[in-house]
């Protein structure tokens, strides 16, 4: 039988207006997302990050042993079939078929290709009449019924208090992709939505159907909420994969079709592997943030980071696969085998941050990826937080690394300090407390995160983090955004004002007579030291020049931090490795389906009985 693999995609400006990542055309054209027009002699090249083939990743993760190409097209084409690879960092192309084909519209043209052994295959065409017309097109293979695996999807959302975005993306699946027969996978998947804001908004918005459920859940945050999804997609006993995915993301529906059809032609060995998908940035949409990531214990590696997908080189090159230690895949789309879900291995309760990596690190032996399935999700660094990254993230990564032996007193104290250091040496005294807070709470042990009032905690600890507001709400005369930029351009010390600087904690141990009235920084991931050296107050803007806050040096409250930093450093050393064996003899039953019904006070519920 011959099946579909892969759709060629022009873009949809619902989507993605970014055309290079569709199709590169040369010539007079019309294009929409129903077809490409071209002129005499125009030429279309599909060289890119949705409709390029893949050859190296179907090789190896599929028993796929030919393939073709359907073109629905009007007119009469120059056809050319091209492969394509890396060879030291550059692209090589070559041209392995050529033809002049005429073609009615509803007629597709079939294309014989074969397996080369180059890294991805698409083809070019070349327009030869003045009105040629390309609707569409698929890659597609002959295989026998007998070669699929079965494959069912329960896609899993949480969300809390996103009512519109949950909305926008359950009304784009319902309208374009679930019981529509062009996609192979539409009834093979099913949405779980759990709503964290117990069920205020969603349940009278979205009807339950046999398709689509609402869940109500307490505000446990998304490894609650996501674990939530993983336990009824137990007790339904349908699916063999659940789909996390974050409820804010942009996605393009083709994603779910090709995870679909790569799960179901996996080879065996590759079956109980996750599949994880891309994260591109909303605001500049060809920019891919992260395929896949590893964690180092202090620090994430988010391996083919910041890649111009427009550029058909970085598509070639986030189709290697790369070794990373400790790789994971986020849960802004990761697809997991039900061989690995079960009553005795859910997640851990982290509320938020480091649930996905925690049991990525706990299960995963290989991650599987593919372009196009991909997402496209706010950037972070236009949501920094201090909550976020210094104590929930901290606080976390700490118990992953007690959990998953990950470094030890000494690699864990370093860390502290690094975090410390960052938020004094920039005068953000309120993320310094965040972190000695995030410490004093993870060596309570696994008792602290069975019993925590999460809700109580979340708004305790949120009053600490600094707030940037709009610039016209400081009332600042010496806002210029000329001396902003003009502080980024000349970051450099020499070696005298770097070895100063550390000694005297970036100023706080110089008298006031060293010191500048006023300097200007950057405040978010990225907050170099030098720009708060010697200023009493910093003006910290983001990026933009769009918010911002006063910072002050403060003497007195550095002294005090250092001090409760010096007794929880000697707290953390001693007992270290008995808060570790806390963790790890409570980690069994923090992860099963027991923990998990008291967590959410569903204990009525039982796995044997089911679910209606």
């Amino acid at each position: 039988m011959e099946y579909k693999l892969q759709d060629i995609l022009l873009p949809d400006a619902r989507v993605c207006n970014e055309t290079e990542m569709y199709v590169r055309v040369q010539g007079s054209h019309d294009l929409t997302k129903e077809a490409l027009r071209l002129t005499e002699f125009s030429t279309c090249d599909f060289s890119t990050y949705f409709n390029s083939f893949s050859v190296n990743k179907w090789r190896e993760y599929t028993g796929l042993e030919n393939l073709g190409l359907r073109l629905d097209m009007e007119g009469t084409f120059r056809v050319q079939i091209m492969t394509a690879s890396l060879y030291l960092g550059e692209v090589v192309r070559a041209c392995v078929w050529e033809e002049t084909v005429t073609a009615q519209k509803g007629t597709p043209v079939k294309v014989d290709c074969s397996f080369f052994e180059q890294d991805c295959l698409y083809f070019v065409l070349t327009s030869l009449d003045a009105h040629g017309v390309f609707y569409g097109g698929s890659y597609v293979t002959e295989i026998a019924q007998t070669a699929f695996a079965p494959v069912d999807i329960d896609i899993v959302m949480c969300t809390y208090r996103r009512e519109a975005y949950v909305l926008k993306n359950l009304e784009l699946l319902e309208t374009t992709f679930l019981h529509n027969p062009h996609y192979n996978a539409s009834s093979h998947v099913r949405i779980k939505i759990v709503d964290n804001d117990g069920g205020r908004v969603l349940p009278q918005k979205i009807k339950n159907t046999e398709t689509v459920h609402v869940y109500p859940n307490l505000n446990v945050g998304g490894a609650g909420g996501f674990c939530r999804g993983m336990m009824e997609a137990l007790w339904d006993s349908r699916c063999t994969h659940v789909l996390f995915m974050d409820d804010d993301v942009l996605v393009q529906v083709e994603a779910f079709e090709r995870a679909f059809t790569l799960l179901s032609l996996l080879k065996p060995e590759y079956r109980n592997d996750f599949l994880g998908g891309a994260m591109f940035r909303l605001d500049r949409k060809n920019l891919q943030h992260e395929n896949l990531a590893g964690f180092q214990g202090d620090r994430l590696i988010s391996m083919k980071s910041m890649l111009d997908m427009n550029k058909f080189r970085n598509v070639l090159f986030n189709e290697k696969e790369e070794t990373v230690d400790k790789t994971y895949a986020a849960w802004w789309f990761c697809c997991i085998p039900r061989t690995v879900f079960r009553a005795d291995n859910l997640p851990y309760p982290l509320f938020v941050r480091e649930d996905d990596m925690e049991y990525s690190l706990r299960n995963v032996k290989h991650c599987l990826s593919l372009n196009g399935i991909s997402v496209w999700h706010e950037a972070f660094d236009r949501r920094y937080s201090t909550l976020m990254e210094d104590y929930f993230a901290f606080r976390n990564k700490m118990a992953v690394n007690a959990l998953h032996d990950i470094g030890g007193v000494a690699q864990n104290l370093k860390f502290l300090l690094k975090r410390f250091v960052v938020e004094i040496f920039r005068y953000d005294y309120g993320g310094a407390e965040l972190v000695l807070d995030a410490l004093e709470n993870f060596l309570k042990g696994p008792t602290f995160y069975q019993n925590v009032d999460t809700v109580a905690d979340l708004k305790a600890h949120a009053r600490k983090q600094l707030k940037l507001v709009p610039l016209k709400e400081l009332a600042c005369d010496e806002l210029l955004e000329h001396e902003f930029h003009s502080a980024l351009a000349h970051l450099p010390m020499n070696r005298r004002e770097k070895l100063l600087s550390y000694l005297t904690w970036n100023g706080h141990l110089l008298p006031s007579i060293f010191f500048r009235p006023v300097g200007y920084a950057k405040y978010g991931y990225g907050s170099p030291r030098q720009l708060f050296f010697r200023r009493k107050k910093v003006i910290a803007c983001n990026e933009n020049f769009t918010e911002g806050q006063i910072l002050h040096i403060d003497r007195g409250r550095y002294v005090r931090l250092l001090a409760r930093f010096t007794r929880l450093s000697l707290r953390f050393a001693l007992t270290y490795r008995s808060v570790q064996r806390e963790y790890k003899k409570t980690f069994p039953y923090m992860t099963s389906e027991a923990f998990w019904k008291k967590y959410l006070k569903l204990e009525e519920v039982s796995l044997m009985q089911g679910k209606d």
